[in-house]
């Protein structure tokens, strides 16, 4: 029973959120996966057309929506829209968006088979190379990467060949063609560290030296760093995990993802521990996101809210799995008060009670607290199947296991992807940094992007040539990528609890 009812939970559970960009797409109710029905197709079309391409309709928030809600049977309905679409490259890019939220990774193929014709432009090509880097690990190595990306060009545009750079994280294999450096330009330096191309131990000394007067030296760190914390079981360099070391102690705002992608680095490679003062909460968030290095560092998390955390919900789910059981039901008195983490330390304590093999029914009542319930499910007490969860995703978890229905395995998986969705998941941590540096390498110097850095002057923003900052597919770029970071289910394999 428990393999039928393993993905009839997770549909349930991941109904009403979506994949992420580049997952596996939907199955909608408008055909089987990859087709739709004739009557369907047009009125989906027309919706389409009224999202994204029509002027005064124009949402593309709820085009995107739409597309990855209806997944994979709207993808060729959607690819043949945007071979019909042959002058606006805002409208193209619009279209693309879509058709790959749609297909997800099964449409990877087709994907790279349109990349492969002379005809998309520099724009497409390299928004197609972003959406793929904003999107999840895949497990099968794509075929003349390269040459299909790039449109076999050997000397593609500095932004393309970034883009490209980045994306090639995601395919297994892709780092063995990377192509040679052609420039000394940060922006491309850093794209090739984190796809971990290794630099000349020249130009790395260079780089890491801070009286060089290199301009952007802090994205060819956070390049470096978060590169090397993709690979960290094939052994960190010792150089670099000093220079990480370093990298915490700098000091100034223009310094703090630099501060963060170290920390991310020594906690992957567990080279953390509880020492001298506790770590900034936002750094402490961070270094929480590898379990190991969160047991660590458990002697620094509590039940409580530290009065600077603006986002409290990650550090109070490390305290959920880190701190013995027994602890953690004790101190319920003080974390189920607080409706800020209350429902997040729930979840994260359930979903590790459904893991743990032998655990006693949890018999205590919390009144107030409806996600009290999957404690007492996972725990193997009773639940009262009624009381609705504030996460609408989980609603059929309790009348599940009221009826004998639910396996520790599926509600386990349900209650993760409800931490993902909530953003309290410690593994949004790399994702939050690895985004970060995508956005500052393509998107902060263009007119669009300047949002996000507005500390910075546009001359001290990086930009990379080959596009103008107010060509058309900075403000697609920009819309997607806003669009994007709201955590979406199923969340990305790699990217799950061990």
């Amino acid at each position: 029973m428990g393999r039928h009812v393993l993905p009839l939970v997770i549909g349930a559970c991941c109904a009403l959120a979506q994949p992420t960009c580049g997952q596996a797409g939907g199955s909608g109710a408008t055909g089987g996966p990859g087709q739709v029905t004739e009557r369907d197709g047009d009125k989906l079309a027309s919706r389409f057309r009224e999202l994204l391409l029509e002027v005064p309709t124009r949402d593309l928030a709820a085009g995107w929506e739409l597309a990855a809600s209806t997944g994979r049977p709207a993808a060729p309905l959607l690819w043949e829209m945007l071979r019909r679409e042959s002058a606006d490259v805002g409208q193209r890019l619009r279209l693309l968006a879509a058709a790959m939220l749609a297909g997800g990774m099964h449409e990877d193929e087709t994907l790279f088979v349109w990349l492969a014709q002379q005809k998309p432009m520099l724009e497409e090509r390299t928004f197609a190379a972003l959406v793929l880097v904003l999107g999840p690990q895949r497990v099968r190595p794509m075929p003349d990467f390269w040459t299909r990306l790039l449109g076999g060009q050997k000397s593609p545009e500095m932004i393309l060949g970034i883009a490209a750079r980045l994306a090639s994280v995601r395919f297994p294999e892709a780092g063995k063609g990377l192509p040679p450096l052609s420039s000394e330009d940060p922006g491309l330096v850093a794209a090739a560290a984190f796809a971990g191309s290794p630099l000349p131990a020249a130009a790395t000394a260079r780089w890491w030296n801070l009286g060089s007067g290199l301009a952007h030296q802090d994205l060819v760190w956070r390049g470096m760093l978060l590169g090397a914390s993709r690979d960290v079981h094939r052994n960190v360099d010792p150089l670099l995990l000093g220079k990480a070391t370093e990298a915490m102690n700098l000091g100034g705002d223009p310094m703090a993802s630099v501060r963060s992608a170290a920390v991310w680095l020594r906690s992957v490679a567990h080279d953390l521990r509880e020492q001298g003062q506790p770590l900034d909460v936002l750094l402490l968030q961070i270094a929480t996101g590898d379990m190991q290095t969160a047991n660590l560092l458990r002697g620094w998390l509590g039940p409580t809210v530290h009065p600077r955390d603006q986002t409290p919900q990650r550090l109070a789910v490390a305290y959920a799995l880190t701190q013995p059981i027994e602890r953690v039901l004790a101190d319920r008195a003080q974390w189920s008060g607080d409706a800020k983490i209350a429902a997040h330390v729930a979840i994260a304590f359930a979903y590790r009670l459904a893991g743990t093999a032998k655990v006693e029914p949890v018999q205590v009542q919390v009144p107030e607290l409806p996600e009290w319930q999957f404690v007492r499910a996972a725990s193997g007490a009773s639940v009262d199947a009624e009381r609705p969860s504030t996460d609408p995703g989980l609603a059929a978890l309790l009348p599940l296991h009221a009826d004998g229905r639910l396996p520790r395995a599926a509600m386990q998986r349900a209650l993760e992807e409800a931490l993902w969705r909530l953003g309290s998941h410690p593994r949004l941590a790399p994702v939050e940094l690895e985004r970060g540096l995508v956005r500052d390498l393509l998107l902060a110097g263009s007119d669009p992007g300047g949002k996000y850095l507005r500390w910075l002057r546009q001359e001290q923003r990086y930009a990379p040539t080959g596009m103008d900052r107010d060509d058309p597919f900075y403000a697609v770029a920009v819309s997607l990528f806003d669009f994007l970071q709201k955590p979406r289910s199923p969340m990305p394999a790699e990217h799950r609890l061990p």
